[in-house]
């Protein structure tokens, strides 16, 4: 059961007792946490596993969420993407899939509006999953949404395989509201550009939707648009003077 505590000016949420979540948020401040292996690193994220107490954990740092001005202006209203995740990594448990363990997530505000966050939760071992895994991901997608929610980036490489369970990682839980069958319908349209040879595993029902055809045509005018935008950038810079 996570607990809050604050250590100003930090806020911490944590399934750690307080003497612990402290050590940890300040091992990870001071950069006294071990890094064991690098994933990301770069000006949007840092994702890395690191030891703490002798425990493995995946340390992600939003830093373009926590840097982006308009993101900052919605931390008014809501907590940070950090603490978010951790909430979603307990919804996804407690609804009973498999996830990775919550730790601790902190958060900083400065005049109401969050300047950093990080997360923490347990390093997950386990393979990435590939298209002969299609089938059982499928399920666990399928799963979720009849529940009502969609993942968020449902690609093959966001899920692990663990003997014979499917471990859902990188995700941000969303409710959809607006034509829901549509929207489950378009993530499903995502996992299968990211994994072709799961159409093979598609029901009937679902290979003959309308609403996965409509939602394949509004994803491949979405990637339209973004390539017109890229050409146009690349354009921009090379008449721009140096």
């Amino acid at each position: 059961m996570a607990t809050s505590y604050h250590e100003a000016p930090w806020h911490l949420v944590s399934s750690l007792d307080r003497a612990d979540s402290i050590e940890l948020m300040e091992a990870v401040l001071a950069g006294g946490v071990e890094r064991e292996q690098v994933f990301r690193d770069n000006w949007r994220t840092l994702s890395a596993q690191v030891c703490f107490q002798n425990q493995s954990l995946l340390l992600k740092v939003p830093r373009a969420r926590n840097g982006r001005r308009w993101e900052r202006l919605l931390t008014l209203f809501r907590g940070s993407d950090s603490v978010r995740s951790f909430h979603h990594l307990e919804q996804m448990a407690e609804m009973g899939f498999e996830v990775p363990r919550a730790v601790l997530a902190c958060e900083r505000r400065q005049g109401g509006f969050i300047t950093d966050s990080f997360l923490c939760y347990r390093f997950v071992e386990g393979r990435r999953a590939g298209p002969q895994d299609a089938p059982a991901v499928l399920d666990a997608l399928r799963s979720l949404h009849q529940l009502g929610y969609l993942r968020t980036d449902a690609q093959i490489a966001n899920f692990l395989i663990t003997g014979d369970s499917v471990v859902f990682i990188d995700f941000r839980l969303k409710k959809p509201w607006f034509l829901p069958a549509l929207q489950k319908a378009r993530e499903l349209d995502r996992f299968l550009r990211s994994c072709p040879d799961a159409r093979n595993s598609l029901t009937e029902k679902e290979a003959s939707s309308k609403w996965l055809r409509l939602a394949r045509w509004l994803e491949d005018l979405s990637f339209g648009i973004r390539r017109l935008k890229r050409r146009f950038r690349d354009q921009r810079k090379k008449r721009t003077p140096r």
